[in-house]
């Protein structure tokens, strides 16, 4: 009993693994393994503001002008917006002044100007220290145009009497639509510096003498001829120079006598012979010990007269005679 018992018991057990053993077979069979395949999509946002950029090309100028001269306001300036996406007006602004350290001396923002395009004449709007909008538009950059620009033209003025010096200062430039400002980092400032370069102008009042009538073998005496020399905006002394031409007699080209019998003086208080003839003029330009102080910007016309006498040589023809007289600032 016991040995059929534990054969039957054997049985058993070897039908229960030769079950496991198949259903474990079905499971890795191919032909029982399925797949399946699922798409999910994952929803993405993004806002994207009105945004504008400034930057500007070049980022520094240097002009060289003389004090009064006026250069053209022909200097381009170009505002871009790289990579914004609204239009924006271009604002300028600037430094006070534009200043000389060494000197203690400055050119006022004001004599610096702006305009829409250029012009061959010094005109348009100042430069201020407050913002300015120019209204000059820059389009709004789109994906197929990502930089987009606008010119704006600037020149300067020296003020009369302005001393030689470099003057520096900054020059500022923003694009705003309404209350959208251009974004950091940018590029948004404008060196400017003036080489103001030194030199004298000249004016003459009266720009012609009469002497009068003057007999054959006399002279002027103490009565002088003064004519007033000034320096109009310069910014450095200046020392009188003086020339002639011989006297010419009207009717006749080929009668005249030396222009070595006009005399100059720096004074009305001596006589004709006290100058002649160290003081007569020459053919060609010779210095005078006679100065015109250096204009400022708070006395931008200076001036000195400079006198003049003339004596007619003995037997000098009867009747008009004319002379030019040249007379020159040098600095």
């Amino acid at each position: 009993m016991k040995t059929k018992s534990f054969k039957t018991l054997n049985w058993f057990i070897t039908a229960i693994v030769a079950a496991l053993a198949f259903s474990a077979l079905l499971l890795l069979s191919p032909s029982n393994v399925s797949a399946t395949t699922a798409n999910a999509a994952v929803a993405a946002n993004v806002n994207v503001p009105g945004t504008l950029y400034t930057d500007i090309s070049p980022n520094s100028i240097i002009w060289t002008n003389y004090p009064k001269f006026a250069n053209n306001t022909n200097t381009l300036i170009t505002v871009n917006d790289e990579n914004g996406n609204i239009p924006g007006n271009i604002f300028i602004w600037g430094t006070a002044t534009l200043s000389n350290t060494l000197n203690s001396n400055s050119i006022a923002i004001g004599n610096v100007l702006w305009n829409p395009t250029a012009l061959e004449s010094y005109a348009g709007n100042a430069v201020t220290t407050s913002q300015v909008n120019t209204l000059i538009v820059v389009a709004a950059p789109t994906i197929s145009t990502p930089t987009t620009n606008s010119p704006i033209y600037l020149g300067v003025n020296v003020p009369a009497g302005t001393p030689n010096a470099l003057y520096t200062g900054s020059i500022y430039f923003d694009i705003e639509n309404d209350t959208t400002y251009s974004l950091q980092p940018s590029t948004n400032t404008l060196s400017v510096t003036v080489n103001v370069l030194p030199t004298c102008y000249i004016s003459l009042s009266a720009t012609s003498i009469n002497f009068g009538t003057r007999p054959s073998g006399t002279n002027t005496g103490t009565t002088w001829n003064g004519i007033l020399d000034s320096d109009p905006g310069g910014n450095l002394q200046a020392t009188i120079n003086v020339a002639g031409t011989n006297w010419i007699y009207t009717s006749n080209t080929a009668i005249s006598f030396y222009v070595a019998n006009t005399v100059y003086s720096g004074t009305n208080t001596i006589s004709y012979s006290q100058a002649f003839p160290s003081n007569s003029l020459s053919l060609t330009l010779t210095a005078t010990p006679i100065t015109i102080a250096a204009p400022t910007q708070a006395d931008s016309t200076t001036s000195n007269t400079i006198y003049f006498g003339l004596g007619v040589p003995g037997g000098t023809k009867v009747g008009a005679y004319t002379q030019n007289i040249i007379i020159a600032n040098e600095c």
